[in-house]
């Protein structure tokens, strides 16, 4: 991980690579990093990757959702498939906890070297409920993440006050994160949290002072309706129109389709979708992919239907078709490089990302194919 890092760094000041610079952070806005952990009662544990320059700015925050998965880390109960331990909340004594929400510590590192903070918020409390409930749950979670920053940026007070140290320093963020200038990333089931969160029928519910101006569905779990009508009814709580929208779809990913094309029937801020050539659902968390040696980590492409080939996949759109897989390390840096060109275009105005963003710019090239779907207002 350390590795995939030093990477996306070098990129990001060199844009010499696979970035080009006119799309990336230029050296003279790279931002130190630093990182912590804060839990504020029971279900309201995150971690926080942040710009360590915070004297005199005030940067945009991005909150990220991880997927609905396992819960606690019984490697007898994986052995056994016995989901009631495993999806157990809170996790039995002497039994750890699987840390989701740090699944994409090289993200947030990534997007705080540009200047956001970036919190990942742990959904594991949400596991026992489905469908739209368990969404509203996650948007609730949100919801109060966000509330106590606004009252933590707005005047150093609330949940939070006190409680968030760096290797044992305080850190005070009064002043210093932007809460009307928001951006959501979900992954798999957190996504649909996310777009439920966004979508125009809910904004009346976000706290005081918050603007959510940017959202990323990340392989998400696709809002439930009979038919592919993007009109249907069963899409309203689901429905952004006035938010810019990037989502992704992998070809390798065995999971879920991915695919939100009623997002773009009737938006007036900008749609985008990526079309993942060999990306897998579990890849874009390093919790659940197998180089973590995490209870119940896999590589979701080895499910039905069988490879055709050793590090292929049959693609999900046409069975007909083999795809190269993506390592861990290519996925990863195809979602920090396509989010990063997002965020700062939507939380930055950093126009230099567009080249990016509506594929006339394609910087991982030499190991990917990304299909671009744009649709403009």
């Amino acid at each position: 991980m350390r590795r995939l890092l030093t990477v996306v760094a070098t990129l990001a000041l060199s844009g010499a690579t696979l970035v080009p610079t006119a799309t990336t952070a230029q050296a003279s806005t790279l931002h130190p990093v630093g990182s912590a952990t804060y839990s504020a009662g029971r279900d309201l544990t995150a971690v926080v990757h942040y710009p360590k320059d915070l004297d005199g700015h005030k940067y945009p925050v991005v909150l990220m959702s991880h997927g609905l998965w396992i819960t606690c880390a019984d490697k007898q109960a994986w052995e056994d498939q016995d989901y009631e331990k495993l999806s157990a909340w809170p996790c039995p004594a002497g039994t750890p906890e699987i840390p989701s929400y740090s699944g994409y510590d090289y993200l947030g590192q990534a997007l705080a070297t540009q200047g956001m903070i970036v919190i990942s918020i742990d959904a594991n409390s949400t596991i026992d409920l489905m469908g739209e409930e368990q969404d509203a749950a996650r948007a609730s979670l949100i919801n109060q993440h966000l509330a106590m920053w606004q009252q933590l940026s707005a005047r150093g007070t609330g949940p939070l006050a006190g409680k968030l140290k760096d290797h044992g320093k305080a850190i005070d963020f009064r002043g210093h994160a932007d809460l009307a200038d928001v951006g959501l990333m979900g992954h798999s089931r957190g996504g649909r949290g996310t777009l439920l969160e966004a979508a125009d029928v809910n904004q009346k519910n976000w706290p005081a002072g918050v603007r959510i101006k940017a959202v990323v569905p990340l392989a998400a779990a696709e809002p439930y309706a009979p038919d592919d009508n993007p009109d249907n009814a069963e899409y309203d709580n689901y429905r952004i129109t006035d938010i810019p929208v990037a989502s992704f779809v992998g070809s390798c990913d065995r999971a879920v389709d991915g695919h939100l094309a009623y997002l773009g029937a009737h938006n007036k801020a900008p749609y985008y979708e990526y079309y993942v050539h060999g990306a897998n659902h579990d890849f874009y968390n390093t919790q659940w992919s197998p180089s973590s040696g995490q209870v119940g980590a896999y590589d979701d492409a080895e499910l039905d239907p069988p490879r055709p080939s050793p590090g292929h996949c049959l693609a999900d759109d046409d069975h007909q078709r083999s795809d190269k897989q993506l390592t861990e390390t290519q996925q990863r840096l195809v979602s920090t490089t396509y989010l990063s060109a997002f965020f700062r275009r939507y939380l930055l105005g950093d126009t230099r990302s567009n080249s990016i963003l509506n594929g006339s710019i394609k910087p991982l090239g030499a190991f990917s194919t990304i299909d671009v779907h744009v649709d403009l207002p």
